[in-house]
């Protein structure tokens, strides 16, 4: 048996979701750590006898089972996660299985959501279940390939996908994920934890370019006891220089273990008119119910020198991790005197002046006290970024 079994969700098309995760297998590697990718349609496509190569042929294919009889199609997935069960029972102990499938599938503009929870749970007995996501208008970008295009012609029945179209599959694909978790957790006894990761992450040495975040992926699908941070920051009026401290600290973060940065999925730069509500709306999910209602600790980074402007993002996301019952923790050199911030917004012990007081406290007076056990695979990350921007 391995290490741990993932099952990785997010849509068939659209987060090239196959070379995110051959590189993160590559980043394991050099890690000294083994992951074995299993992919549903193509455990299927192999039963089938259809020939892998063909990219074009594999989504005829995948268009006829969807276009076909829902009996048969659901039958063809069981078969397969059984398949791939029973290659994951053969892994040796050091090995990490992860098993990627869409949790739903656009069709003929309906969210065809896959009902494979009892399989799941029974027969690939997850550990942690991933949601892939990506910003929508990159998503967009993707869909304009030849590939992709012929895809959705395909598969989902269109020619095209809006914003709103793309939110809807991404929030769809999260549910489904989420109900998955929620049973295997109730069939397996085990807590099957869910969360939601951007496969791109801003470069340390420049962030306005981004790279494939394998840094948390290879956390989330090989480490069984991993604490998890959302970073919670302005992200509308940083200066440059606030903004490096804020990515120094988010880097330096990622020693403890996996960061869900808010800045993973960027904004496009030209949002249209009747867009932007779904977009603005999509955002606060996101951000609320997706990172800071998943993960264990909520570190608000606000490091003014000066009268820190307002944010009312990072006040909204530290209100709902106080709701959610989250860790938290605030770094901010002044502009905390107010009764409502220390032992009401955050703990009072847990209010900071400047980052190396946070850091000190989450290695030796939090209980228990976090490590930085992830630092040579920090450093190896900014080592595959330097080479990303070259």
């Amino acid at each position: 048996m391995p290490n741990m079994v993932s099952i990785v969700t997010g849509p068939i098309v659209g987060l090239s979701s196959t070379t995110f995760l051959n590189k993160t297998k590559e980043f394991a590697s050099q890690l000294g750590k083994e992951i074995v990718v299993y992919d549903l349609f193509a455990e299927i496509l192999k039963r089938a006898e259809i020939d892998q190569d063909d990219f074009y042929e594999r989504v005829n294919y995948i268009g006829e089972l969807l276009d076909g009889y829902e009996y048969q199609f659901e039958l063809m997935r069981r078969n397969a996660y059984l398949s791939i069960a029973r290659q994951i029972d053969k892994l040796p102990d050091s090995a990490n299985a992860v098993v990627r499938t869409p949790a739903s599938i656009e069709w003929r503009g309906v969210d065809i959501e896959l009902k494979d929870h009892r399989t799941i749970a029974e027969d690939i007995r997850p550990d942690r279940i991933i949601t892939l996501i990506d910003a929508e208008w990159k998503i967009m970008e993707r869909l304009k390939g030849k590939y992709a295009r012929h895809t959705l012609r395909v598969v989902a029945k269109q020619k095209e996908m809006s914003f709103e179209r793309i939110l809807d599959w991404l929030g769809s694909e999260v549910s489904r994920s989420e109900d998955w978790a929620e049973w295997a957790s109730y069939i397996t006894g085990k807590k099957v934890r869910h969360f939601v990761l951007g496969t791109e992450t801003p470069c340390y040495e420049d962030e306005c370019k981004f790279v494939k975040d394998v840094d948390n992926m290879v956390k989330l699908v090989t480490e069984k006891e991993l604490p998890t941070f959302y970073t919670s920051y302005s992200m509308t009026v940083a200066t440059d220089e606030v903004r490096q401290k804020i990515n120094s600290m988010i880097w330096r973060l990622r020693n403890y273990g996996a960061v869900m940065d808010p800045a993973s999925i960027e904004l496009g730069s030209e949002v249209e008119h009747k867009e932007k509500s779904v977009v603005f709306a999509y955002t606060i999910c996101r951000d609320l119910r997706w990172d800071v209602k998943k993960v264990d600790i909520v570190v608000a980074f606000h490091p003014y020198p000066d009268i820190p402007p307002l944010s009312t993002g990072m006040l909204d996301e530290m209100g709902h991790a106080r709701a959610f019952k989250k860790e938290r923790y605030m770094v901010m050199p002044v502009g905390a005197g107010s009764p409502f911030t220390l032992d009401n917004l955050v703990p009072a012990r847990h209010f900071f002046k400047e980052g190396e007081a946070f850091f000190h406290f989450i290695e030796n007076e939090r209980q228990p006290p976090l490590k930085p056990r992830f630092v040579e695979q920090t450093q190896k990350f900014g080592e595959l970024q330097k080479k990303a921007l070259d």
